[in-house]
């Protein structure tokens, strides 16, 4: 099978890969761009809700209108039984930067990608990167298909999957310990809202999916979740029914859909960057979904490391440029770290609640933090 080549590789099709691709496009037309996406955009995604704050970045990839075309639904109010049991509501209309979005992700990701195509970029889909290994001053990969792609550069961008940890020379430290047990329920007629709850065994979300769809979640910790049984329908809806405001958001004749668990926790790599090689979105630093941040996130950090890889590949190779441009690009993940955890951990002291439920003690006295291991 011929090998390919490209200027630059990117590994992961998500908001932060897609971004990347089109700022690679917008700004370097001159470098060739391969955008590599292991699905095919059909299976349900979480991150649903996109943040008004959004809009520039949107612009700034010249994809607003065509995200606009897609007629996805206005968020009318963040409400939340977090720090007491009674809803407080916060309406879009008092926000400075208006109201967000609540996303169909899929469909979401499938028109960044698109955007790329359109852009110049070539989409592969439906083929995983398998291995990735250093040759001269790139990268050669090897997908699922056995094909390989000779790049100069790369930017990896698989979301919470850190498979190319180890040949990208990258350590994944978790931060915190928390799984999201995610149910899709279709024949709910929506309220544009926002809902989050807090519980003793963690706290739930929700919110409107476009066509009369609604996702349901609870956040809390693996060990929690087992003893729980949320991974079973009958222990899912036990916990469900024990809630105040979330079993609300359901009608009796709600039909249940995709059933998804994931790593939702915190999780950061080190370094960021390497070797011709930058990390973006998830990968980069996956946070905690209470932040609100995940998607805005990917798509600001897309952007940034699109940047940073034309300054890497500039001109004639110099390893102290190199070094410069990566620890630049280090020093801005690093910021945006630090006053995400200062403002998550401010949160979850709000819901004192409970303190001695296993969950609500351990964020209290720190035993969610600070875990290391390296995923391959």
């Amino acid at each position: 099978m011929p090998r390919a080549r490209a200027d630059i590789a990117v590994i992961g099709g998500g908001p932060a890969g897609a971004a990347a691709a089109l700022t690679l496009r917008r700004h370097a037309p001159r470098l060739s761009v391969r955008l590599i996406e292991a699905g095919d955009y059909s299976i349900a995604r979480p991150g649903e809700i996109l943040p008004a704050v959004a809009r520039s970045l949107l612009e700034q990839l010249g994809v607003m209108a065509a995200f606009e075309r897609q007629g996805f639904i206005t968020g009318r109010a963040v409400a939340s039984a977090w720090s007491d049991d009674a809803l407080d509501e916060r309406h879009s209309i008092f926000s400075a930067q208006g109201p967000g979005w609540h996303l169909d992700r899929a469909r979401f990701d499938r028109l960044l990608a698109d955007a790329a195509k359109a852009a110049g970029a070539a989409v592969t889909t439906e083929c995983a990167v398998r291995s990735a290994a250093a040759k001269g001053e790139g990268w050669r990969l090897t997908l699922a298909d056995d094909s390989e792609i000779d790049a100069r550069g790369v930017v990896w961008a698989t979301g919470r999957s850190w498979r190319l940890a180890r040949p990208f020379g990258a350590q994944v430290r978790v931060h915190s310990d928390l799984v999201a047990h995610t149910r899709f329920f279709a024949g709910v007629a929506g309220d544009c809202r926002t809902v989050i709850e807090a519980r003793p065994e963690g706290w739930w979300y929700s919110a409107d999916l476009p066509g009369d769809r609604r996702i349901i979640a609870c956040m809390t910790e693996p060990q929690i979740a087992e003893t729980l049984g949320l991974r079973t329908r009958d222990g899912w809806r036990q916990a469900l029914d024990a809630t105040r405001h979330m079993r609300a958001l359901l009608p009796p004749n709600a039909r249940e859909g995709e059933v998804l668990v994931r790593s939702a926790g915190t999780a950061t790599i080190d370094p960021v960057a390497g070797l011709r090689w930058i990390a973006a979105g998830d990968t980069l630093f996956a946070a905690d979904p209470l932040s609100s941040r995940g998607i805005v996130h990917a798509l600001r950090s897309g952007i940034i490391a699109a940047y940073a890889t034309v300054d890497l590949l500039g001109g004639k190779t110099d390893a102290i440029r190199e070094s410069e441009i990566r620890r630049r690009y280090a020093m801005i993940s690093a910021h945006g770290f630090q006053s995400y955890t200062q403002a998550l951990a401010a949160h979850y002291a709000e819901a004192a609640r409970w303190p001695e439920a296993p969950f609500w003690r351990n964020w209290a006295q720190g035993k969610t933090a600070n875990r290391m291991g390296v995923t391959s």
